[in-house]
């Protein structure tokens, strides 16, 4: 998004290119402006002394001599209806050329010729209003049947705009006036098309690309400056409108209109989005000077929208009771409005680019060239009735520097958001190291903790277990009670509980199908002993999580009380150890067919009761069945 931003100090590369830009609109004006000169030099006799009368009828040829009178063109024709008739005669010289001819200069003015009363050439109608503002100069052949020494020449005259004239016209050989005609045409219908279709190219291309970009409002109003300004030129080069004078003039003078408010709105846009907030003023000079806050662009934005429909409904009421009048007058007030407006959009954009340290160069030769011819052709229009040849220069060149100046801030604001996407690269690679660090601090901790803790249970299981079955042994050794086979069977018990603490911490936390494995392998050898057939039940259950080397250990050790008490007191032919899983739930059994025991009865040993204890300690549901035909041990656990 394109926005205000501190400016990188100007290159001597730009400053090049601004003065290589500003020196070529000036080389182009001064052309132009020595073609629009040499106009009034074409080889020829020049006509601007003659006679002249006024007719309200479509029968020129009828006006008697008497009417005439003598006149000096160019002269002033402002609000009239009437048609102006000019006359002047043939000398001999040129009635004896091969091909003569009149040069008709004017721009604005629909001219007819006659010859001797006969309608020879031009652009109008004989009768009725003017057809067009066409701007296209008229280079009108003169009959040889009706060349001859004093063969009257009458050019009909009908005005369309404020500023029509008849300016001095020229008699000549036509192939010596012909070169005259095509720089005139150049000049003021060529290349003022060439302008109206710069202008719908930047219309198109600003209603295309604002959706797309952030300064939508800035190229909006660019947009609808360019939309009016074709506006202007359709209703200038029309030849002869479909759709009549009345909306012709109309579509030219909206189009003025709207070209004059767009200009203030599009500068007003330019100088407040690139330029940084200051601080407020008295409100005269923040409204010529400071940038526009969002909210006023956006009011401003409205109300050029009501004035362009205002001024439209007001144009098109005058126009409508004397379109003649009616255009001259308003196309006059409008120049004067314009002078105004330019000198409002001059003293902001030079504040602007003063406030910015004259670091967009390019840019500020454009639009400063740009509002100055603006007012140099309204000021030779309005007031020298000279048509204007700088600001056709100046809009050829604007799209130009304006595309230079935003390319010139895009690439500002991509080295910046550049230089921020490396700076906030820097920052999380920085943020990322201290990150992986306080990780690896955290998992240190974590395994330090868990060392402690499995250290911590080890001890208080070979505490609990080991630790205590030695105690007694050594109790009953030092009383002098402890006979071999009891010293064996400790030995075996804490050697078992030793094995058992050994295969919990291998199990981990990984399948306890495994773990189960490894139990088989301690108490197979037992069953076997003692002519027991081991029934072994186990299906993958997956893994097991919740079941770490705490809850394997317990798990253990109430499986080998199950089974030794088994062996030792039922007399079983058959033991079965039972593994299966239901959704999330972990069900282990062992099962015997020997001669069973009453769970309720009075204990005699701490065996179910430890049972019971470890099941609890593990969150697991403990459940002892028993009658004749055997015993059933079983538990229920979270995976």
């Amino acid at each position: 998004m394109l926005q205000a931003n501190p400016s990188p100090p100007t290159s001597s590369l730009t400053w090049i290119l601004a003065g290589a830009i500003l020196a070529l609109q000036l080389a182009m004006s001064a052309a132009l402006l020595y073609v629009n000169y040499r106009t009034e030099d074409i080889p020829g006799r020049r006509v601007a002394e003659l006679v002249a009368a006024e007719s309200s009828s479509p029968r020129y040829e009828l006006l008697p001599d008497a009417a005439f009178a003598p006149v000096t063109i160019p002269r002033e024709e402002c609000c009239e209806t009437n048609v102006v008739i000019y006359r002047t005669r043939m000398s001999a010289s040129e009635a004896h050329l091969a091909y003569p001819a009149v040069l008709i200069v004017s721009a604005h003015d629909n001219a007819l010729l006659y010859v001797d009363g006969v309608l020879v050439a031009g652009q109008g109608r004989v009768d009725g209003p003017a057809p067009a503002m066409g701007r296209r100069p008229q280079l009108l052949r003169i009959p040889a049947a009706l060349a001859h020494e004093g063969a009257i020449l009458d050019v009909a005259v009908q005005r369309g705009v404020g500023f029509g004239h008849l300016r001095p016209f020229f008699i000549g050989a036509y192939d010596r006036l012909y070169p005259s005609y095509i720089a005139l045409r150049f000049l003021r219908s060529d290349l003022p098309f060439v302008n109206a279709i710069i202008g719908a190219f930047v219309a198109v291309f600003c209603f295309c690309a604002a959706p797309l970009f952030g300064a939508r409002a800035l190229l909006f109003s660019l947009g609808a400056l360019a939309l009016s300004w074709l506006g202007q030129h359709v209703g200038l080069l029309m030849t002869d409108p479909p759709w009549g004078l009345n909306a012709n003039n109309g579509v030219y003078l909206v189009s003025f209109l709207a070209t004059l408010i767009c200009i203030a709105w599009f500068f007003v846009e330019w100088t407040s989005v690139f330029s940084l907030p200051r601080a407020p003023r008295h409100p005269l000079f923040a409204l010529a000077l400071d940038p526009w806050g969002p909210k006023s662009r956006r009011i401003l934005a409205i109300a050029s929208a009501i004035i362009i429909a205002l001024g439209a409904a007001i144009i098109a009421w005058r126009l409508s009771f004397d379109s003649m009048i009616g255009t001259q007058i308003v196309n006059r007030n409008l120049g004067r409005i314009g002078l105004f407006i330019m000198a409002f959009c001059l003293v902001r954009i030079v504040a602007f680019y003063l406030r910015g340290g004259l670091r967009n160069p390019v840019e500020a030769s454009a639009f400063v060239f740009v509002i100055l011819a603006a007012v140099a052709d309204i000021v030779m229009v309005q007031f020298f009735n000279m048509y204007g040849v700088f600001l056709g220069v100046a809009v050829t060149f604007f799209p130009l520097a304006l595309l230079v100046s935003l390319a010139m801030r895009a690439r500002g604001v991509f080295e910046a958001a550049s230089a921020t996407a490396q700076k906030l690269n820097q920052l999380v690679e920085e943020r990322e190291r201290v990150i992986v660090a306080n990780m690896d601090e955290i998992r240190r901790n974590e395994r330090a903790a868990m060392l402690l803790e499995e250290r911590s249970r080890i001890m208080r299981d070979m505490h609990d277990g080991i630790g205590g079955q030695l105690l007694g042994l050594i109790l009953q050794a030092r009383s002098r009670k402890l006979s071999d086979e009891t010293l064996v069977s400790g030995l075996e018990q804490s050697l078992d509980d030793l094995r058992m603490v050994v295969d919990s911490l291998e199990q981990g936390e990984g399948s306890l199908t495994g773990a189960l494995g490894a139990f088989r392998g301690r108490i197979e050898p037992r069953c076997e002993a003692a002519n027991v057939t081991l029934d072994w039940q186990i299906e993958d259950v997956g893994a097991t999580p919740n079941i770490g080397p705490d809850k394997t250990l317990q798990i253990y050790r109430i499986l080998l009380e199950a089974c030794t008490n088994a062996l030792k007191h039922s007399a079983p032919a058959r033991i079965g150890v039972e593994l299966k899983r239901d959704g999330d739930r972990i069900h282990i059994a062992l099962t015997d067919d020997g001669a069973g025991f009453a769970p309720n009865a009075a204990p005699t040993g701490r065996g179910l009761a430890n049972m019971r204890t470890r099941a609890q300690r593990i969150g697991a549901d403990l459940a002892i069945t028993s009658s004749e035909g055997g015993a059933r041990i079983s538990l229920i656990l979270s995976a």
